[in-house]
């Protein structure tokens, strides 16, 4: 793929990503900013926290869901306007959105941990993936009732699983992790 292409998918990923859904829903139904309740973070965890509604935690899922999911799409029609490799292009779209849902631009690069909008990239690059995920989060908060444990395990070990497993997506997987990761990292000394 040609620079062009690669920069375009970027900014489009990273523009659809950076979206603040939590924080949209709440200060649009409540009034309120996320930003001041609970971690602070604008996904969907702190959705419920700072709402305590259901309905809007879901709508927070759901838009931060669909924030992945355009955009693989439109890395995947970019990269076909291009000329590129559609399945690179609609990687590089759905991982910059994972970044700019994290680090969003519209928040002073504030955001959400990745966990949503990240679901439906590991999806397309080894739906096998999300199973084991689910499946290390939930033997880790029946363990130690802790969700954030499980997230954090469940994030550092599937990448461990696709170098094993699925190599050929290694890399990006790892890349998504990566960005997960880097989004709860504070709170491993919380948890220790």
């Amino acid at each position: 793929m040609d620079i062009t292409s690669v920069v375009t998918i970027g900014f489009v990923g990273y523009f659809l990503g950076a979206v603040p859904t939590g924080f949209l829903v709440v200060k649009y139904f409540r009034k309120k900013s996320i930003l001041e309740w609970g971690s602070g973070n604008v996904g969907t965890l702190n959705t419920f926290r700072a709402t305590k509604s259901r309905f809007l935690t879901l709508l927070t899922f759901s838009g931060d869901t669909t924030k992945g999911v355009l955009s693989l799409a439109a890395g995947y029609a970019i990269a076909d306007a291009f000329g590129g490799n559609l399945d690179t292009g609609a990687t590089i779209g759905g991982i910059m959105a994972v970044f700019g849902h994290n680090f969003s631009v519209f928040l002073r690069f504030k955001g959400g941990k990745g966990l949503a909008t990240g679901l439906p990239v590991l999806m397309f690059l080894s739906p096998f993936l999300v199973p084991v995920w689910i499946a290390i989060w939930v033997v880790a908060v029946l363990l130690t009732r802790l969700l954030v444990l499980g997230q954090i395990l469940g994030t550092v070990l599937v990448p461990v699983v696709a170098f094993l497993v699925f190599p050929e997506n290694a890399i990006p997987v790892l890349l998504l992790g990566v960005l997960v990761f880097i989004r709860h990292a504070s709170r491993i000394r919380k948890i220790v």
